[in-house]
């Protein structure tokens, strides 16, 4: 399992200006693709992904109220929403924010040292490149194992700056503390006990992908993320700067997503998926990038504990039949990340029918 090696774009940028980009970069096509534009709205009176307040959700979760319903309506219906007031305190946050915006201006070769090593995923290069002839993404990234500690391959957690190995290992343990009650939620919201799928999580695992997106001068025709979606339970994402791109599939065409300032833009995963036999979706989205600023990101990915078969639970099937495979966690992520991303191909391959 890894991902072949590929030049840094951050690198490419900072020697040719950006002004010329590389064939295997480009994509005219992703251009023609529908973009619903700011304040269309998506053909059902919204124009943006729900928000969500997880300090309301706090106070409801023995008896449920209307921030679990709107919870509720918005794994059903977009996949998406932003949590805002949650629980991870600011100077965490911030604490993160800058030691990855300067994390990413370290020179080239201070960089290189947390580099990813052949057949591994972990370190600091790109990931699902797994041919020689694939158009790539327009982004380098730092993918890393935060949780649980005895997980972590500290080789690839860089030392530069002096404060980011601390910053990340608060910033996981609030993450994961978030992405935890927000289970319990979920699962109350689907029928289910709230300790169903958090169970599974007492020991679960996170991995983190801090995404660094250069500008681009033919912005239009490359991509910064190809579409997918994740294979994993929940995504939590935190905008580092100002600079927008993240864009989800609504109703046959993408819709940019507007960060709230300092809030978490949630996902559900392929797993989350899979577990509620299709009651919640995961929901394809992807990165565009900007032609003259730089956007940063961190991805946290909330899995299950190693030993997790991943398959639909028995109380998400009743009368129906089983939509999708069960699969080891380890025979499910092997599949994911030997296949390059593209739409929810991935799923596809769980499916029984």
């Amino acid at each position: 399992m890894g991902s072949l090696p590929v030049p840094s774009v951050q690198a490419l940028v900072a020697a040719t200006g950006g002004d010329d980009v590389p064939l295997r970069y480009l994509r005219p096509e992703a251009a023609a693709e529908a973009v619903t534009s700011d304040g269309d709205g998506d053909g059902d009176g919204e124009a943006q992904i729900p928000i969500i307040d997880h300090q309301r959700l706090l106070l409801e979760l023995d008896h449920g109220g209307e921030e679990s319903a709107r919870l509720h309506r918005a794994c059903q219906d977009w996949g998406f929403f932003q949590l805002v007031n949650h629980s991870v305190p600011d100077d965490v946050v911030e604490s993160m924010k800058a030691n990855i915006q300067q994390f990413f201006q370290l020179p080239a070769e201070t960089k290189k040292r947390f580099a990813q090593e052949q057949g591994q995923l972990e370190g600091y290069g790109q990931l699902f490149v797994v041919s020689e002839d694939q158009k790539l993404d327009w982004a380098d990234m730092l993918f890393l194992y935060t949780q649980p500690p005895e997980m972590r391959n500290t080789k690839f957690w860089p030392d530069q700056p002096a404060t980011f190995r601390s910053a990340l290992d608060r910033y996981s343990g609030a993450v994961k503390d978030v992405s935890d009650s927000l289970l319990a939620t979920m699962a109350k919201n689907l029928g289910l006990k709230r300790e169903a799928i958090a169970d599974k999580c007492i020991r679960g695992m996170q991995k983190v992908r801090i995404n660094y997106y250069p500008p681009c001068a033919q912005a239009e025709k490359v991509v910064g993320l190809s579409p997918h979606s994740d294979a994993n339970l929940l995504t939590l994402v935190l905008q580092v700067n100002h600079v927008q791109g993240l864009q989800i599939k609504r109703n046959g065409s993408w819709l940019p997503v507007k960060p709230v300032s300092g809030a978490f833009v949630v996902n559900i995963g392929d797993m989350f998926e899979v577990l509620t036999n299709g009651r919640y979706r995961s929901i394809e989205h992807r990165a565009v990038v900007h032609p003259k600023e730089e956007r940063l990101s961190i991805a946290a990915f909330q899995f299950p504990n190693i030993d997790t078969m991943i398959g639909p639970l028995k109380e998400m099937t009743g009368h129906e039949d089983d939509a999708y495979k069960t699969l080891d966690l380890e025979s499910f992520m092997k599949i994911f990340f030997a296949t390059k991303l593209e739409g929810k191909n991935f799923l596809e391959q769980m499916k029984l029918n």
